[in-house]
């Protein structure tokens, strides 16, 4: 591969917080206002994240495999690689700005939950929803490492995935 441009770089923790603090303030603000009239969260609102978040688990590992020409691995395209790498880059901001938002939920709830059973009842989905999230940001953040070529040298040229 040759080197033609600044390609696409490793996601960075900043990256990850910036989203995460502005969608959570912005979430608990909202539901200041406007929790009374939602209604209940159902327990299957994480499910598509952790769905997600195995899914990206296993092709971190066929990437990472096909990247590093392991004996075992079955050969992939440049481009499905690249592919994978923007879809782990992309899951772990997403699961971020889903994080925030469970996180303003949690912040907005748990003062209530000794009080209020739909307060209790949510904010333990919105604990399933941030435990989702993160696993989702760690899986994405995997898939999007699994692509870098450990013999490229883009370790010592800015982390420039594959």
């Amino acid at each position: 591969m040759t080197d033609r441009g600044p390609g696409m770089q490793r996601t960075h923790w900043t990256e990850l917080a910036v989203p995460l603090v502005i969608i959570a303030i912005t979430v608990y603000v909202l539901l200041r206002f406007s929790y009374d009239s939602l209604p209940q969260l159902g327990f299957l609102v994480p499910v598509p994240l952790a769905a997600l978040a195995v899914a990206e688990l296993v092709a971190a590992r066929r990437v990472r495999a096909a990247v590093r020409h392991e004996p075992d691995a079955k050969p992939m395209a440049a481009i499905v690689i690249a592919r994978c790498v923007a879809l782990g880059k992309a899951s772990s901001l997403v699961g971020s700005g889903v994080a925030g938002a469970a996180i303003g939920l949690l912040a907005r709830l748990l003062p209530d939950v000794t009080n209020v059973a739909a307060a209790a009842h949510d904010a333990k989905v919105g604990g399933l929803l941030l435990l989702a999230s993160i696993v989702l940001v760690a899986a994405g953040l995997l898939l999007e490492r699994a692509g870098i070529d450990p013999g490229s040298g883009s370790q010592r040229h800015g982390g420039r995935a594959y």
